[in-house]
């Protein structure tokens, strides 16, 4: 299947393709080296070893592991945001990508501060009593220097690694090109939206990118917590850029060391569920990545919060229908879990309902079927093997609600494992109420239906008009169907691919002819004669074979 090479066999072609071919080899090379040599057989590099399809399905989730380590950072970021979607790979593929970890060498002090002289000025000096030049932390992107400022203040610097953006857009642009080829390799997964799960990622890989974009969602997690016990950092913007971002330094202990360290993890709990559920159920706007490492314990039980890169946010509607979905879990009520889920569902052709109704049932008695009390709930595993469910039978759930159930994954989890003082289940209770309660509020209630009726007064209006027009078009013979075939660039591709073959197979079959003819003609004094055959039959022999097996 050689659909790669009409993109890359020219310059144009390769320019608008991929950014950087020597990046592009070396992504291929290391995959035909790990078996999957299927997903780049048709980019004409030589040397690369061929892989058949059954070698790729039947790759163990560790090989798969092994293949996004080695290909870099910014294939293990994808490998972390995979390793939260049950809803696209099975959960021992998911299980094997959480040991991913970025393996980043520290940059060294000269090249930090000529990234901090080209962003700050070279007067940032005289702003900074103290820099540390070993980092605190190094990640793919961006590594945190501890610092003081010349007022004695207490303050962390997150550098941005030169040339990351080019790295990434690179790999970005050939990670869209490989997603391509897979789907089109494997039709049976388009369902799952692959390609819109890339397009997501890249939109998250380079908002990360932009630290003027991570202090704005810094300065509104700030307004929407009026607690005393929580710190969100203090930026610092006349030494703040797009890659450069000081900010005040916080002095705790990660939320997974703070029952070592004697903090009251009964109050720790309580508090972290209550920042946790604020955001994902009444402000709408939720830490993205809210795992152990990005929550410090301080001094008081209070928490620190930190890492505001990748944010998400509900609307009320989309909130109201992840409340629903919890209330209808905690009574049992399956059919409308399964109505809700159908409703928010991406569907990219007929779903049956009662399918979706039940696998609903299935996951509830798989989760709950011994009659387990609402403290046994697993909400986000059930969520997201739902989601999963839902995916194989072609209906995929928004990236919003995505993130969302993520997060709320990620909340109970770390709660489940790290503070058994809490139940999450509980916790989120009240917010369960209090949502409802504001759905059947009088006024909300009359102010629905107000805008409906006037919604619907609106299209009655303008129905009797509407009507009339129709039946003067028919009458008239007026009434024009138009029909606009969508293009498909698989399909374009695949008719390519298949008129190749045809142009290929009639000069195949014309050179074995032709070589055939030749057998009598030749006179043997003049042309050699290998097992009774003239070398020149020999050659187009061969060259029909080369032929074939070209555009197999």
């Amino acid at each position: 299947m050689r659909i790669m090479r009409p993109i890359v066999r020219t310059v144009d072609g390769v320019r608008h393709g991929v950014r950087d071919l020597t990046r592009l080899r070396e992504v291929a090379t290391i995959l035909a080296r790990h078996g999957f040599g299927l997903l780049v057989a048709g980019l004409d590099l030589p040397g690369l070893p061929k892989a058949s399809k059954e070698e790729a399905l039947n790759a163990a989730p560790s090989r798969i592991a092994e293949v996004l380590q080695e290909l870099g950072p910014t294939y293990v970021k994808l490998g972390q945001v995979l390793s939260t979607r049950p809803d696209v790979l099975p959960r021992e593929y998911c299980d094997a990508l959480q040991s991913l970890q970025d393996d980043v060498t520290p940059l060294p002090r000269e090249v930090i501060e000529t990234v901090l002289s080209k962003q700050l000025g070279a007067q940032w000096r005289s702003r900074v009593r103290s820099f540390d030049d070993e980092p605190l932390a190094t990640a793919s992107i961006a590594q945190v220097h501890a610092a003081v400022l010349d007022d004695g203040r207490e303050v962390v610097f997150k550098v941005q690694r030169p040339s990351i953006r080019a790295i990434l857009e690179a790999d970005l642009s050939i990670l869209r090109l490989l997603t391509a080829r897979i789907v089109f390799e494997f039709p049976e997964i388009k369902s799952l939206g692959l390609l819109s799960l890339v397009e997501e990622f890249e939109r998250t890989v380079l908002s990360e990118l932009d630290f003027d974009n991570e202090r704005r969602n810094m300065d509104r997690f700030r307004e929407c917590f009026s607690y005393d016990w929580v710190v969100i950092p203090e930026v610092e913007q006349d030494l703040s850029t797009r890659a450069v971002l000081c900010m005040q330094r916080l002095h705790g202990v990660r939320i997974r060391d703070a029952r070592a360290a004697g903090y009251d993890m009964s109050a720790v709990g309580d508090r972290f569920l209550t920042v946790a559920y604020d955001m994902l159920f009444t402000h709408g706007l939720f830490h993205g990545d809210l795992h152990p490492g990005n929550v410090l314990v301080l001094p008081g039980e209070r928490l620190g919060l930190l890492d505001f890169g990748m944010v998400g946010r509900l609307s009320t509607e989309m909130r109201n229908d992840v409340i629903f979905i919890i209330f209808a879990l905690q009574r049992g009520d399956h059919r409308t879990i399964a109505r809700l889920m159908y409703d928010i569902a991406i569907k990219e052709e007929r779903i049956d309902f009662r399918e979706v109704e039940r696998d609903t049932l299935e996951l509830v008695e798989r989760h709950w079927g011994d009659g387990g009390s609402v403290r046994d709930m697993q909400l986000g595993p059930f969520v997201m093997d739902l989601a999963r469910k839902a995916a194989l039978r072609g209906a995929r759930v928004p990236p919003d609600y995505t993130m969302f159930f993520k997060a709320l994954v990620t909340a109970e989890g770390l709660a489940k494992t790290l503070i058994e003082e809490v139940d999450p289940i509980e916790a989120a209770r009240p917010y369960v109420e209090a949502m409802l309660l504001e759905r059947l509020d009088v006024d909300r209630i009359q102010g629905e239906l107000l805008y409906s009726g006037l919604s619907l007064s609106a299209v009655l209006r303008r129905l009797p008009i509407s009507l009339s027009q129709l039946l003067d078009d028919l009458d008239k013979q007026r009434l024009r169907l138009e029909i606009k075939e969508v293009p498909d660039e698989n399909a374009e591709q695949a008719r390519n691919v298949r008129a190749r073959r045809l142009v290929f197979g009639i000069g195949s079959a014309a050179l074995c002819v032709a070589g055939a003819l030749m057998v009598g003609a030749v006179d043997p004094q003049l042309h050699p004669v290998v097992v009774g055959v003239p070398l020149i039959s020999w050659v187009c022999f061969a060259g029909a074979v080369l032929m074939f097996t070209r555009t197999a």
